[in-house]
């Protein structure tokens, strides 16, 4: 087997919950599982239209119901709020937004909510329906970005913790190229698997079919002629200071939290602690 980015020799680093090979290349730091037995796993598109949300346990109509205002939508919600704080900078002359795996459709709606046009892809035709009826502007189909044929192009291309579920993330990259606008940005989050516990969680997870560190998004990014505008890791706060920071913001005190701990509950690391790693690219035309 031969690494997707570098076309090196892979080796076997174990196996995942259900028994797939994990294999690595040590010239790109990427953990993956074999690409041969993907075809053999349950059906992998048809996991995300109902298995995938039944498992998370998870009730997305309760989340958009209460607007993330309930005790499990509290997490979305600030992982977006953090999420944007990383990101709005480069929204300046930016309008329309595609989203690759909506998910709960809270990144998604907050775009819709600010304004912007947006455009959103989610596998699960119940999550779809739901974040319709909550739509005010745009509107999300639901398929697969594949077999989707776009009549318009877009600024902003947006994947947050999409890009380890894909089958072939260097393919849904390069299809991405053809659908920005001059100057548009690809939006990526995805776990930090050069973290050691962040890696054997991701491993743990079944959806996982690749586990990134920096310098493999880094690589992958340079292969498909993409420049990296932006590219960090980003560690869980501390316990207490996460309650801390939680509080403001339950009191309504956003600045003093916002100004302290920007991307609460994440805060930036350059050490191999991450939990999540950010990137912005633009394509190189």
């Amino acid at each position: 087997m031969n690494c997707l980015i570098c076309e090196n020799s892979l080796v076997v680093k174990g196996s995942n919950t259900e028994n797939n090979d994990v294999l690595f290349c040590f010239n790109c730091n990427l953990y993956s599982i074999n690409s041969r037995k993907q075809s053999k796993l349950k059906n992998m598109k048809s996991r995300y239209r109902g298995d995938f949300w039944l498992e998370s346990n998870y009730n997305v109509q309760e989340l958009l119901n209460s607007d993330f205002s309930s005790k499990k939508g509290w997490d979305y919600l600030v992982a977006q709020e953090s999420m944007f704080e990383y990101y709005k900078q480069f929204l300046k002359n930016k309008n329309k937004i595609l989203e690759i795996g909506v998910g709960t459709g809270i990144h998604l709606l907050a775009f819709d909510k600010m304004g912007y046009d947006v455009t959103g892809i989610e596998p699960d035709p119940i999550n779809a329906e739901l974040i319709n009826k909550k739509l005010v502007h745009g509107t999300c189909i639901n398929g697969f970005f594949e077999d989707i044929k776009f009549k318009n192009k877009f600024d902003i291309i947006f994947f947050y913790h999409v890009v380890e579920h894909l089958e072939n993330p260097k393919n849904i990259l390069e299809m991405c190229k053809k659908l920005l606008n001059p100057n548009g940005l690809i939006i990526i989050a995805v776990p930090d698997c050069e973290n050691q516990f962040t890696l054997t969680e991701s491993i743990k997870n079944p959806y996982h079919l690749w586990h990134f560190s920096k310098q493999s998004l880094e690589n992958l990014s340079k292969t498909l002629n993409y420049s990296i505008i932006k590219i960090d890791s980003f560690s869980r706060l501390p316990k207490n200071k996460r309650r801390f920071y939680k509080i403001l913001k339950k009191l309504k005190l956003n600045l003093v939290s916002n100004f302290l701990s920007p991307f609460y509950p994440l805060t930036l690391t350059t050490n191999q602690n991450g939990y999540e790693i950010r990137l912005i690219l633009k394509n190189n035309i």
